[in-house]
């Protein structure tokens, strides 16, 4: 099921109806601090199940980008400096005090966040670090290495992001649920996924930030080894992968494998597994990597 494995994936927890976890992304921002003036934690394309901050908080959600062309929306003010300002002031010294008033009580900021997620806002709106969403700064050489999509533009942002500080950047590719005509579909995502994928590990490379950043690909689950009547391939929790890359890990090792075969008189029983790492593993690498105590 998409959902759950989703949420398992990105809190290495199973969906609890009683306590929402936070993602990974929330864990880092939490136990790392900084004095970003945009967001830390950001995911770009987010699918319906993005980030949560869970029982950290909502204010360590992750800030949601769509359709990614360079800008975001939103941010800019509709109107000249001066009068931005002047709003701004008006806001801070009328709107406020006169919404409060009477209010103390359901207002409380440790509940509501309200004037916290006003003061980030501001900050964000005027701050410079916010050029780093705007990819048309990098030359085309740059940008033509990471892919003519939306994906490709979301990774060349989440590197622009990394180097001016933000934590943790999540970019999503849909479409890989290929229940019918898989080998196609996945052709056209990889076509989409492999430069956007190399092209932002050279651009970390080239930057001196992978060695303090990890990179993690990969899905909610993998796809069937048998391929069913319609060409497609199904959901399959037993036994897939994820590349890790950066953050001082040992990089050119395979660890872990499945047999390759299919056992044809049950083709629904799990491959063989030699090795196996449970998605908390994953989690406590990348942690480990970042000097965040896990246990």
């Amino acid at each position: 099921d998409h959902e759950r494995a989703t949420t398992y994936l990105k809190t290495g927890y199973r969906p609890d109806p009683t306590l929402v976890h936070p993602s990974l992304g929330a864990v880092v921002c939490h136990e790392l601090t900084d004095s970003v003036e945009i967001p830390r934690h950001i995911s770009i394309l987010p699918s319906i199940w993005a980030a949560r901050g869970g029982y950290l908080g909502d204010q360590y959600d992750a800030f949601k980008v769509n359709e990614f062309r360079g800008d975001i929306a939103d941010i800019k003010p509709r109107v000249d400096d001066d009068r931005a300002l002047h709003r701004l002031e008006m806001l801070r010294n009328v709107v406020e005090p006169s919404f409060a008033r009477g209010r103390l009580k359901q207002l409380d900021e440790k509940k509501t966040l309200h004037l916290s997620s006003i003061d980030r806002a501001r900050r964000m709106m005027t701050s410079e670090q916010l050029k780093a969403f705007d990819i048309n700064q990098e030359s085309h050489a740059v940008r033509e290495q990471f892919g003519d999509s939306a994906f490709g533009r979301g990774c060349l942002a989440a590197g622009r992001l990394i180097g001016v500080g933000v934590r943790c950047v999540e970019v999503t590719l849909a479409g890989w649920d290929t229940h019918a005509a898989n080998h196609e579909g996945h052709r056209t995502q990889a076509a989409q996924l492999d430069p956007a994928f190399a092209a932002l590990l050279d651009y970390l490379t080239q930057r001196n930030l992978l060695e303090s950043t990890v990179v993690l690909c990969g899905g909610e689950f993998g796809r069937t080894p048998a391929v069913n009547g319609v060409g497609g391939r199904d959901h399959w929790p037993h036994g897939f992968t994820v590349a890790l890359a950066g953050g001082g890990i040992a990089g050119g090792r395979v660890i872990g494998a499945t047999s390759g075969t299919v056992r044809e008189e049950n083709k629904s029983k799990p491959e063989d597994v030699d090795d196996p790492h449970p998605v908390a593993d994953i989690h406590a690498t990348i942690l480990h990597s970042l000097g965040i105590n896990f246990e």
